[in-house]
């Protein structure tokens, strides 16, 4: 079975006032939305991903604040949120890292629902992508992910992240 995988697509990162805006992170909304619709076309199930984080989180050390939990900056971006929100196959997972899995339940969503290919689409490229990329390959699971529908703030990091999930973690990158 397929599953689509939404990485962090949250106020803070993608809505211009956002707390880690970059400027084109609004460009993968569209084909992240095409993604979407697809996924639940075909009855796939959908996971989106949540930056998820208490006030004094150790990552603000090296980030600034962000996505704190309940708080309008770590909300999905509304047209996301409104298109998911009575599809019946959606299932949100918060996290505190890089990593999809580290510390959620995704593991177990995956795993309950014998997922073997996952299409991946959101932000940041070379940080939660890659990461959560890296662990379902980890894990043997085929991963096709969707270069228009991930962005960077760092062009050369955008890019060599795609590069390390094609030729390193074995993931289709799709046009």
């Amino acid at each position: 079975m397929d599953a689509l995988i939404v990485i962090d697509m949250q106020r803070d990162f993608v809505d211009p006032d956002g707390a880690l805006y970059f400027a084109g992170a609004e460009k993968v909304v569209a084909p992240a939305i095409d993604v979407i619709k697809n996924s639940m076309e075909r009855s796939e199930i959908v996971i989106t991903t949540q930056d998820w984080h208490e006030a004094n989180d150790e990552e603000f050390k090296m980030w600034p604040s962000h996505c704190i939990k309940n708080t309008p900056g770590a909300e999905l971006i509304a047209p996301l949120r409104e298109l998911l929100q009575n599809y019946p196959k959606y299932y949100p997972v918060y996290k505190t890292r890089y990593s999809a899995f580290y510390g959620t339940e995704l593991d177990r969503i995956l795993k309950n629902f014998s997922i073997d290919k996952v299409q991946v689409c959101g932000v940041v490229t070379h940080i939660c992508v890659l990461f959560t990329v890296e662990e379902l390959r980890n894990r043997n699971i085929k991963v096709e992910v969707y270069e228009k529908a991930t962005a960077s703030y760092d062009r050369e990091f955008h890019e060599f992240a795609l590069r390390m999930m094609k030729e390193v973690l074995g993931a289709e990158v799709i046009l």
